[in-house]
């Protein structure tokens, strides 16, 4: 009988040992596999944070004869780690259809028109001072957002359209697309100058407010970067580009919080990885190392029957490698069916759409290391019986 059809036939006669055996291998893959897979899902989220923390750089101009050009705008775009522009634009005009909430007596008539790329962000929308009440924010150059009390005080409504005066005389149309209020229009003096009431504020985009300047110029723009780990380097970039033309600030907060938060689930992570592998280890060990003392019967006569040392050594390293092997398949289910659920389970991975599987190359890896220290702990155990002599063995069965 070969040494294979030995180690299946002791599993099946050790049912109690192998089935304890069994549990502690796939306790222990299961715990690994899990680690490794929320580890590997913590360092792709962070990846993905990099693209998406939206840490950004923001240039204001100092001069208002002196703004940002569209040369300046790609000058900037070129610059390393710049991933997209939100241009910002401003300008004062007045409506042929529309009449201003009225402020201070000797204030002239007049609307300021704010134009930003994506008015979501760098705007009194991203900062919450404003909330859209109604409608959508613009998703075209011909669109704007006005104040609801603007449009009561008007009879306007989403969808309908307001011309602005142009500096060149000219008229440009827009459509309303959202309506926005603040909470604070009833606050607001009679010593507030028309232009600069709540309700004469207008939003649109930086190519709206462009067309009625009839000029391609910015008052400020915010750079967002593609790794914000090089945020500052690029903030210097840009401050030595503009340093006479432009106050610039930076926004991280975001990045920064997230990245503690996934950096301290990494670490959490490992840790457990590392003591789940000591502990396994140590505990593994020590079973097979009384399991090997209690075989010691079984070791005599089956070299009394003239079968090598190296055989039995192999047959001893075939049943754990089998179990484990058996073990590895469970816990490679398990982790493929209740993983997802224990990351979509954890605060810092709700809301990304990241799933939480090891390749095939990874899991070949942790087989192949995990068989190597099984033989390497079963090597062990059966060392001090492989090295005595025949003899010793023999007596010490009779004894």
């Amino acid at each position: 009988m070969d040494c294979l059809s030995r180690a299946l036939r002791y599993i099946r006669r050790k049912k109690m040992k192998s089935a304890l055996l069994l549990f502690l291998f796939l306790t222990i893959n299961s715990m690994v596999l899990g680690t490794l897979g929320i580890r590997k899902v913590s360092l792709r989220l962070a990846e993905e944070l990099r693209k998406n923390a939206e840490s950004r750089i923001t240039l204001e101009s100092v001069d208002q004869d002196c703004p940002f050009r569209k040369a300046d705008m790609q000058a900037i775009e070129n610059v390393p780690n710049v991933n997209w522009l939100n241009r910002i634009a401003e300008i004062q005009v007045i409506s042929t259809d529309c009449i201003p909430a009225a402020g201070s007596e000797d204030s002239e008539g007049a609307f300021i028109v704010h134009g930003y790329d994506k008015l979501e962000n760098d705007s009194p929308f991203a900062d919450k001072v404003y909330r859209l009440v109604e409608g959508n924010y613009p998703q075209s150059s011909k669109e704007i957002v006005i104040s609801q009390f603007l449009a009561e005080y008007n009879g306007i409504q989403t969808g309908d359209k307001i011309t602005f005066e142009t500096v060149d005389k000219g008229s440009q149309e827009a459509v309303v697309s959202g309506l926005f209020l603040s909470g604070t229009e009833w606050s607001q003096t009679e010593n507030v100058r028309t232009v600069n009431r709540i309700e004469n504020q207008i939003y649109g985009t930086a190519d709206f407010v462009n067309r009625l300047s009839s000029k391609n110029t910015f008052t400020g723009v915010a750079v967002y970067v593609k790794d914000p780990e090089q945020l500052m380097d690029t903030k210097e970039v840009l401050e030595k580009a503009y340093q006479d033309r432009a106050v610039t600030g930076m926004t991280d907060r975001n990045f920064q919080k997230l990245k503690m938060m996934i950096g301290q689930t990494g670490r959490i992570t490992f840790l457990i990885f590392l003591l789940t592998v000591a502990a396994g280890g140590l505990i593994t060990g020590l079973l097979l190392a009384m399991w090997m003392r209690n075989r010691k019967t079984e070791i005599a006569v089956l070299i009394s029957l003239g079968i090598s040392k190296r055989d039995i050594l192999s047959q001893m390293l075939l049943e754990e490698m089998i179990v484990y092997s058996i073990a590895f398949i469970g816990a490679g289910l398990a982790a493929e069916f209740l993983l997802p659920r224990i990351i979509n389970g954890m605060a810092v991975m709700q809301g990304n759409d990241v799933t939480p599987e090891l390749s095939a190359g990874w899991m070949l890896l942790v087989l192949c290391t995990g068989l190597a220290f099984v033989v390497i702990l079963t090597g062990i155990a059966i060392f001090p019986y492989m090295k005595k002599p025949v003899k010793e063995i023999l007596s010490e069965m009779e004894g």
